[in-house]
C-alpha cells in the first residue's frame, strides 16, 4: 500500500527520532551528528532540516516524544478515584517497567545526556516529567487529607528523582531493585506531606 504524504512525512519523522535517540544516546548530544542520525534512519541529512529544521529541534522531538510515552503508561492514574497511594503505586510501575524494558541501558544514557542539556537549556526542562506528575497528585486523598497544589509541587521532584535514581540503579546493576521496592520507596514519599 502507498503511503500518503503526510503518513510518509511522519513515518520520516518517527525513524529520525528513533535513530537521534539512539545517537545521542551513545555518543551525547554534542557529538551526535545529523549526518549519522540521518544515516541510522536511512533518510538524508535534508529530511532532517525539512523535519525538524534544526538538531536542537530534533532534540526536542526526541524528548518530547519520551515524555509522551511516558505520559502514556501513567495515563490511567489521572482517574481521581484514585487515592495518592495507588497513584504512587501506579507511577512506580510505570518506572519499573522502564527500568526492565529492553532498551532501558539506552535510555538511562540519554537521559543522563539530557540532564545536563536542562542545566543550559530551560525549554528542555520544560518538557520533563515533574509538572505532569504534579498535576497527578493534587487533590488526592491521603491519611493527612487531601494533596494541595503546593504538596504536590514538592512531591513531584522528590518522586521523579527517587524513580529516576532506582531506575539507573535497576539498568546499572540488575536484580538489586525489583518492582516491590519502587512501590515501597514511592509510598515513603508520603511523610513528605505531613504538616
Amino acid at each position: 500500500m502507498r503511503l500518503t504524504r503526510s503518513q510518509s512525512r511522519q513515518r520520516n519523522r518517527d525513524a529520525l527520532i528513533d535513530a537521534a535517540l539512539v545517537e545521542m544516546a551513545e555518543r551525547g548530544y554534542q557529538q551526535a551528528r545529523l549526518d549519522d542520525i540521518a544515516e541510522r534512519a536511512e533518510l538524508t541529512t535534508g529530511a532532517v532540516y525539512s523535519i525538524f529544521g534544526s538538531k536542537r529541534n530534533l532534540l526536542l522531538a526526541v524528548v518530547a516524544r519520551y515524555a509522551d510515552e511516558l505520559d502514556g503508561l501513567l495515563a490511567e492514574l489521572s482517574d481521581p478515584r484514585l487515592s495518592l497511594s495507588e497513584v504512587l503505586t501506579g507511577c512506580a510501575d510505570a518506572f519499573h517497567l522502564v527500568a526492565t524494558a529492553s532498551d532501558a541501558r539506552r535510555r538511562v544514557a540519554f537521559e543522563l545526556e539530557l540532564a545536563g542539556l536542562m542545566l543550559r537549556d530551560p525549554t528542555v526542562l520544560s518538557l520533563t516529567t515533574t509538572s505532569r506528575l504534579a498535576a497527578l497528585f493534587v487533590d488526592r486523598s491521603f491519611t493527612g487529607g487531601e494533596v494541595t497544589a503546593e504538596q504536590a509541587e514538592q512531591l513531584a521532584p522528590a518522586l521523579g528523582a527517587l524513580l529516576g535514581g532506582l531506575v539507573r540503579r535497576a539498568v546499572l546493576e540488575p536484580g538489586t531493585v525489583d518492582q516491590e521496592y519502587f512501590r515501597r520507596s514511592a509510598l515513603a514519599l508520603t511523610c513528605l506531606l505531613r504538616t
